[in-house]
This record gives C-alpha cells, sequence and structure tokens, in this order.
C-alpha cells in the first residue's frame, strides 16, 4: 500500500473528542472531591498535620545551594519550558515518524493534564503551605501540585521511545528519568514552600492517569483507523465474484 499522507493520519476525530470531554470531567471531579476531602472533613486530620509538619522540616533544613538546586528542578516542569519541550519533542517526531501518533499523544497528555490542574485547582482552593515560599505563582492554590504532574506526563515521550527501540539500555534510561523526574520536581516544589506533600502525590497521579488515559484513546482511533483504510466500506471481505475475478 502506498505511504499514506501526512494529514490522512490524523486521529482527533467526533470519538475521541467526546471521550477527552469526558476523561477531562471524570478526573476532574474525583480530583477536585479529593481536594475538597483535604480541605474540609480532613482539615484537621494527621494526613494534613503530616503535610504541615513535612513543610517546616524542609523550611528548616534550606541553604543557599539547595536553593539554588530546587530552583533548577522546579524550573524543569515550569509553564513555559514544559510548553516549549512538548512542541519542540512533538515537532521532532512529527518529523521523524511522518504521522500524528506520537506527537498527539505527548501533547494531548500535557493538554488534558493541564486542563484538569487548572480547572481542579480553581475549584479547590487550597492555601498554599503557610511557610516562606521561594517562588512566586499567578496561581494561589497549592492543590495539586501542577509542576509535578507536568513532569509526570513527560513519561508520554517514554512511551513512545518504547514504541520504536528494543534497545535496553535506552529503555532503561528513559525509564528511570521517567520516575525520578516528577520525584525531583515534587521534592523542589517542596523545599520551596509551594506544596505539601499530598498535592504533589495527587499532581504525580493526575500526569501519569493522564498520559495512560491518552494513550489508550490514541491507540484505539489508530486501530480503528486502521481498519477502515483497509475496508474503507466497513463490509468486511469482498463478495466472492469480486474474489474470483481478483
Amino acid at each position: 500500500m502506498p505511504k499514506p499522507r501526512l494529514r490522512d493520519t490524523w486521529l482527533l476525530h467526533k470519538q475521541e473528542a467526546i471521550t477527552f470531554a469526558t476523561l477531562y470531567v471524570a478526573i476532574t471531579a474525583v480530583w477536585s472531591a479529593m481536594g475538597w476531602l483535604l480541605t474540609n472533613p480532613l482539615k484537621g486530620s494527621w494526613i494534613v498535620h503530616t503535610d504541615e509538619s513535612i513543610e517546616r522540616w524542609f523550611v528548616d533544613r534550606r541553604t543557599p545551594g539547595l536553593n539554588s538546586l530546587s530552583f533548577v528542578g522546579s524550573m524543569l516542569a515550569d509553564t513555559m519550558v514544559k510548553i516549549v519541550v512538548t512542541a519542540v519533542v512533538a515537532l521532532v517526531m512529527l518529523l521523524v515518524w511522518k504521522r500524528w501518533l506520537e506527537p498527539l499523544v505527548v501533547t494531548m497528555a500535557l493538554i488534558l493534564e493541564a486542563l484538569c490542574f487548572i480547572t481542579i485547582t480553581t475549584l479547590v482552593g487550597r492555601p498554599r503551605p503557610d511557610v516562606a515560599h521561594l517562588d512566586t505563582s499567578p496561581v494561589g492554590s497549592s492543590y495539586p501540585s501542577g509542576h509535578t504532574a507536568a513532569a509526570a506526563a513527560y513519561s508520554a515521550i517514554v512511551v513512545v521511545l518504547f514504541w520504536h527501540t528494543r534497545r535496553r539500555w535506552i529503555r532503561a534510561i528513559a525509564a528511570a528519568i521517567a520516575m525520578l523526574l516528577p520525584v525531583c520536581v515534587g521534592l523542589a516544589r517542596m523545599y520551596r514552600g509551594m506544596h505539601f506533600l499530598t498535592d504533589v502525590v495527587f499532581g504525580a497521579l493526575l500526569g501519569g492517569l493522564s498520559v495512560t488515559a491518552t494513550v489508550i484513546v490514541l491507540r484505539r482511533a489508530e486501530v480503528r483507523h486502521e481498519a477502515e483504510v483497509l475496508d474503507p466500506g466497513g463490509e468486511g471481505s469482498a463478495p466472492p465474484t469480486e474474489l474470483a475475478h481478483s
């Protein structure tokens, strides 16, 4: 078969749009409910007290050197950084593989994560830790950690790499980076007084779930698209008379 044109590999259609919208609503509802629990019924619980104790522990151990390291860790998933990294990686993937699957996996995972994060943090409105903050942010809410969520969403790049290489050392390095990056970013954000531990945990889960859901949706779209290409009429195999003359 001739190689398909780039525009013929586009995978976002009505069904995918509905699925992503449903995922957005469902994830936002669950994460917002957890945020409500943390800021209302569980406000005086051991969970919140532990959050506060951890923040004070980090503040007591601040040093100029760690301040600089934590700044780097925080910037790894800063808003402009994650947008630029995702755009560049998606463009490279598009140029290399000449199809939309890989770029869409990377970009849609981040878009889903970001939309959910913005809505959740607005609805929950959890105050940031009551300690000295080493960063400023246009978002005043602490839950969940958007930086950690974005760092976890970078793992979409690793998923694509796994599709295209079986070299164990490449996979090992990519997997290690994917696991360590959210940890480093999350620790940096807590150290800098911007988030509680629970914010970081739910941020990492949000990013990871966004990647998983995006991969499933787009993989299914790819399978359906390939089936439509092979059988445009959706009628299965050709009639016996046609087979006899082919």
